[in-house]
């Protein structure tokens, strides 16, 4: 029962950052009026106040597009690691596995999808297990949801050293219990009558330090070990990788998060500028009721106003102004010259510019200085791309210490 309750203390300690990673992916795929506001004693979203008061809540989403250039940048400068770049003396016989590992995973795609994750929230985690098939297994990396992820929150260290419990939890079925673990120790779960009375609930799966190896745990809701056993890595390890940014004093702090301000603030001001456009005159008709002819009606004034070619009949009299259209501009309140500064300033805090965004140079711009401001963009994303590589490098790293197991059974 006490790892289960530490299970549980580090996940709850952790929820500061799953609220603040559910804002930002609002943010990241456009629902950006969903921030709770109290309004005389209510509680209601931004979305609702707006509508109450009859204003459309407009958005113009930068943050997406953002994300996607950062991705790309990524895609066309990052390679995934070279075997011959993460491989120890020895692991020669692993190469074509290892190949293989790349390939069958679409490591490409699922980095990506990683990246994405790790610039919206600010944490990357995937788990690795090794699958045993008729060529020898092979190591499959899935993806870690970080709602159901947790870690001893005393770490600091951002490259993890000092994290001494990791693990998730499951909801799993009869199915799903063959692949908790890898095939060396958790092939036989489904087997184990002890099994037949969680299948559709939670399981625990805890990994903690003790010693200089790694024991893992999987716990039912009350506590009861279900299996447990010590790491089948050949280093001793945990099956998990993950990476925080930038973790300084254990605090996790995302790419997308420096970009919100400045997004608000520019729907605030076209959902303003929208509001004062609706709120302008625009070909009001001004009608004198004396003017109005007896067989008529206002509605029918109105009506012959919205036809094209309509004709509408008044009654004249001398002292009693026309008939007139009212169209008015509307106030000028610099609202075109501050939604430019904060475009300008979104550049600035995410590290995006228009060279980088692809879009063509100014006339007077030479191609020499379009691509040194090209350079100069990517130099801005170095800190949060050369964290992902590192976490890419520890991906493979793990690859090949499972893939030891395949090396230990071919020499068998």
């Amino acid at each position: 029962m006490i790892m289960l309750e530490a299970a549980s203390k580090y996940w709850a300690e952790l929820q500061p950052y799953r609220s603040e990673r559910h804002r930002c992916k609002n943010y990241t795929y456009g629902r950006q009026w969903k921030d709770i506001v109290t309004v005389e004693g209510r509680r209601m979203t931004e979305e609702e106040y707006i509508r109450e008061q009859g204003s459309a809540p407009l958005k113009n989403n930068l943050i997406r597009r953002i994300v996607r250039n950062v991705i790309g940048v990524f895609r066309n400068n990052y390679s995934l690691p070279a075997f011959d770049d993460v491989a120890l003396p020895g692991q020669e016989p692993l190469r074509e596995a290892y190949g293989l590992t790349v390939s069958g995973n679409e490591m490409a795609e699922l980095y990506s999808r990683v990246l994405e994750e790790y610039l919206i929230g600010g944490l990357a985690v995937v788990r690795k297990r090794f699958e045993a098939d008729a060529e020898g297994g092979r190591v499959m990396t899935e993806v870690v949801r970080p709602e159901s992820f947790f870690f001893n929150t005393d770490s600091v260290d951002p490259r993890g050293w000092d994290i001494h419990t990791i693990g998730e939890f499951h909801m799993v079925d009869a199915t799903a219990l063959r692949s908790l673990g890898t095939s060396r120790f958790g092939a036989a779960v489904a087997e184990r009558s002890a099994y037949a009375g969680f299948c559709g609930v939670r399981v625990t799966e805890l990994w903690r330090r003790e010693g200089e190896r790694w024991r893992y745990y999987f716990l039912a809701d009350d506590g009861s070990i279900l299996q447990q056993g010590d790491s089948p890595f050949p280093s001793g390890g945990h099956p998990y990788v993950m990476k925080a940014y930038p973790f300084l004093d254990g605090e996790i702090h995302s790419f997308v998060a420096d970009c919100i301000d400045q997004q608000r603030y520019i729907n605030r001001l076209i959902t303003l500028n929208d509001w004062i456009i609706r709120a302008s005159a625009k070909g009001v008709l001004l009608f004198p009721e004396g003017a109005i002819p007896d067989d008529l009606d206002l509605e029918d004034i109105a009506a012959q106003w919205s036809r094209f070619n309509g004709v509408i009949r008044y009654r004249a009299k001398a002292g009693q102004p026309l008939p007139q259209q009212v169209s008015t501009n509307s106030t000028n309140v610099g609202i075109s010259e501050l939604l430019g500064v904060q475009l300008k300033m979104m550049e600035d805090v995410s590290g995006i510019n228009s060279a980088l965004q692809g879009q063509l140079a100014r006339g007077n711009i030479s191609g020499t200085l379009y691509e040194q401001q090209t350079r100069h963009a990517i130099t801005g994303l170095a800190d949060i791309l050369e964290g992902f590589r590192v976490f890419m490098r520890n991906s493979a790293l793990k690859d090949l210490d499972l893939l030891q197991l395949r090396l230990s059974d071919l020499r068998e």
